[in-house]
């Protein structure tokens, strides 16, 4: 018989008969006081715990028997089946915390939230020495009851917690999240509290909050339920009231920096307390109760801040509504509208600037704003708000399309660019005319120190009608290569690439055809200068041409479809050069036609009209001039008539290219009105205080408002072929279409070109019926006709 020991004290040396639940309960217990803290806190000692340990041991292996049944005992044979103990010690187990949590007390003047902080933090240590204590029940009767769907039987530490969120935590919520909110309250009002007090508190509801269905599955029910939910609402309370009170008595800009110190002390309470469930909805509260419901009053201090120059306070504000979306709309919207009046007042102000030089005799009437000045007034408004997009709106893309919109609003529709209601910007015009400023080698470097290609490709990016640049800055470019007056091929190409690298290859390359036309006419001048050298071509010697620079361009790529009639006659002495020219381009080109552009011509020549003992003057001159003067070579006086036979052109052309002669009194005129009898003579001694002369400048023609007209009218019959182009290649791919799907296809593909108006598209859309690309299906519909 085995003898049962009924020691109270689990430091004595006999441990309890395994067979003895009691005595092996009354053995253990003195010992989970120890662990659980309950004698004054104090720990269990190392042969405590290994005495407790063994005990619960010695009593689960050895309960666990060979069992029997009742048909085993009938047929007087065994059943090998092995029944785990377990079940006894563990409802001892159960009842006994269940006991000890609701025996602890709270000290004197102790608040529930000290106490409970005080004996979870015990307990929870106690718990987890209590799970070793009974490792063998966990590892192997636990496992067993839980793996046949006992889902209420737990491992000893997950059972004491949840024995501790039933009997502790659920009586007392109420008052121990209270005094959780009260305690943080008093920290966001700067008193000195524990925060030990809050994050143990806090992090003991992530504890208990236990799926007991799931053990491994996260839970943060407890948590979310009894504190989050509350903790917000609390967070909400508090932050609206401060922030409507601190707005009530002090200004905006004072308020955004409290809210910015706020919201860094939350986020490191957050970092300190919360659980990583709660920040976003935490961050969301916040910026609620001091952001969002007080952007109003921050709008209403934008644009003061704005006119004010105060950078680094809009940023503050940047910083602040941009954590939330959607009020930097608003924002975003308010800075657009403010560049647009900016705008408009600059410019407004240069253009009245521009109108009181006129009165004031400074300027020719008509005259109209400087582009260096127009174009540099834009690229100023531009800089000024792109500094402030990036410094203080840190390059967001919302700013940046503010700042866009604005610059495309005011580039293409202000005071200078359309003077006239619905009438074409004059910006493209403008901003090719400012480009063949810093262009050309005329120009002085202290007028184009602020000009540059920088500046030409941002007022580029906005200008809706880019079609209207290609057409003008084509135009100054061909009088540039003409002419020779580029500063550099390397600076010409450099812009072309840099037009093509915003635009397309296609939009640059009859620019890029007319640089090859300009390389192509350098060989031919070899060709034609050897074939007269050579004498093949004729009598070089006689010819008084020292240097003969052919261009050759080709008539589709330059803008000079136009080409007016002058009937020039070449004098014999000039005959060679452009005989031989001829030649050697049909033998190079047999059956292409040349078509002389003497409009664009110019001769610079040598007039001995000086004084003796001083060099010959430099004249420079039309192609028709050039013929007046080369005349007076034979003799000194020609009759209007006979100078006119000579020289051939119209009447009208002939007059004005002789006008500058007599203006700058290089010819004399033997009467004031002009007939076929009035007499021309040159001077015999030329009176300038420059040896160089440039007669051209002198003349008036119609031919700049022709050049004009004819640069309006390439532009639209371009557009017209450009919408055929894209109405045809959608119609062919889509077969069908209605019309207002047609159009909103068409608009789309047209803007990188020009901006084209309903209207327009229409009217391209009847011409295309008419040529039977398409035809109408219905009134609303069309059919691509194949």
């Amino acid at each position: 018989m085995t003898s049962t020991s009924t020691s109270t004290s689990t430091s004595a040396s006999t441990l309890p008969a395994f067979t003895d639940l009691n005595a092996t309960w009354t053995f253990i217990q003195p010992g989970l006081e120890f662990i659980l803290g309950a004698q004054n806190e104090q720990g269990v000692t190392s042969t405590m715990y290994m005495n407790c340990y063994t005990a619960v041991y010695n009593y689960c292996v050895n309960k666990s028997r060979r069992g029997s049944t009742p048909a085993s005992i009938a047929t007087n044979t065994e059943n090998n089946s092995y029944s785990l103990a377990g079940a006894e010690i563990y409802n001892k187990l159960d009842v006994y915390l269940v006991q000890f949590i609701r025996n602890l007390k709270k000290m004197p003047n102790e608040s529930f939230l000290e106490f409970y902080v005080r004996k979870w933090t015990r307990f929870t240590i106690g718990a987890v020495y209590m799970n070793n204590v009974f490792d063998y029940m966990n590892r192997y009767w636990v496992q067993k009851e839980r793996s046949d769907g006992r889902k209420d039987i737990f491992d000893v530490n997950t059972l004491s917690l949840i024995k501790w969120r039933n009997e502790m935590f659920q009586p007392n919520c109420d008052i121990l999240i209270s005094q959780v909110l009260e305690l943080i309250e008093k920290q966001r009002n700067h008193l000195i509290v524990d925060t030990n007090l809050i994050s143990t508190a806090i992090k003991s509801l992530v504890f208990l909050s236990i799926d007991i269905q799931d053990l491994k599955k996260p839970n943060l029910i407890i948590y979310v339920n009894s504190f989050e939910k509350p903790f917000l609402e609390a967070t909400m309370k508090y932050y609206s009231k401060e922030s409507s009170d601190y707005l009530a008595n002090n200004n905006v800009v004072d308020y955004m920096k409290k809210c910015e110190t706020r919201l860094a002390e939350e986020i490191s309470r957050s970092n300190t307390y919360l659980e990583d469930h709660s920040k976003k909805a935490f961050v969301d509260i916040l910026n609620q109760a001091m952001i969002e419901n007080h952007a109003q009053e921050m709008y209403g201090q934008f644009i003061i801040l704005l006119e004010q120059k105060q950078i680094e306070h809009i940023q503050r504000m940047y910083k602040l509504l941009s954590r939330i979306s959607k009020t930097l709309d608003p924002l975003a919207s308010a800075l657009e509208e403010y560049i647009k009046k900016e705008a408009n007042s600059a410019l407004e102000e240069i253009k009245n600037q521009t109108e009181a030089e006129i009165k004031e005799g400074k300027r020719k009437a008509g005259s109209g704003v400087e582009p260096k000045v127009y174009v540099n007034t834009l690229i100023a408004i531009y800089n000024q708000f792109n500094d402030i997009v990036i410094q203080a709106f840190n390059k967001d893309t919302k700013f940046i399309r503010s700042l866009d919109n604005a610059c495309r609003y005011f580039v293409n529709n202000n005071v200078i660019a359309v003077p006239k209601p619905r009438a074409a910007s004059k910006t493209p015009e403008l901003l090719a005319k400012y480009a063949d400023g810093f262009l050309r080698n005329s120009a002085k470097d202290s007028d184009i120190v602020d000009m540059n290609a920088d500046n030409l490709m941002i007022v580029f990016k906005f200008i809706n009608d880019k079609d209207t640049f290609e057409e003008h800055y084509r135009r100054s470019l061909a009088k540039r290569l003409i002419n020779g007056t580029c500063k550099s091929d390397e600076l010409e190409e450099s812009v072309i690439h840099r037009l093509q690298e915003e635009n397309s290859i296609e939009y640059t390359s009859k620019m890029t055809k007319m640089f090859s036309d300009m390389k192509a006419s350098e060989d031919l001048k070899l060709k034609v200068k050897e074939k007269i050298n050579s004498g093949s071509g004729g009598s070089g010697g006689d010819c008084i041409i020292k240097d003969f620079n052919p261009l050759i361009l080709a008539q589709s790529m330059w803008p000079f479809r136009h080409v007016p009639e002058y009937d020039l006659n070449v004098a014999p002495e000039l005959a060679a050069p452009f005989t031989n020219l001829k030649a050697v381009y049909t033998e190079q080109h047999n059956g292409r036609q040349l078509q002389w552009l003497w409009n664009h011509g110019r001769a610079e020549l040598k007039a001995n009209l000086s004084r003796k003992g001083k060099p010959p003057f430099s004249f420079t001159v039309s192609n028709v001039q050039l013929m007046i003067l080369i005349a007076f070579n034979k003799k000194n006086s020609y009759t209007f008539k006979e100078l006119h036979e000579i020289v051939g052109t119209k009447r009208e052309t002939f007059e004005a290219h002789l006008a500058p002669f007599t203006k700058y009194k290089l010819m004399d005129q033997s009467t004031e009105e002009i007939t076929d009898d009035t007499v021309f003579t040159i001077v015999e001694e030329y009176k300038s205080k420059k040896l160089k002369v440039n007669f051209i400048s002198a003349i008036k023609t119609n031919e700049a408002k022709q050049e004009e007209d004819e640069a309006s009218k390439e532009i639209d019959e371009a557009r017209k072929t450009y919408l055929q182009a894209c109405i045809v290649r959608i119609m062919k791919s889509r077969k069908q279409m209605k019309n207002n799907e047609l159009i909103n296809e068409v608009l789309p593909q047209t803007s990188s070109r020009f901006k084209a108006k309903i209207i327009d598209v229409k009217r391209v859309i009847d011409v295309l019926i008419e040529k039977e690309y398409i035809k109408r299906i219905g009134d609303t519909s069309f059919e691509y006709i194949s």
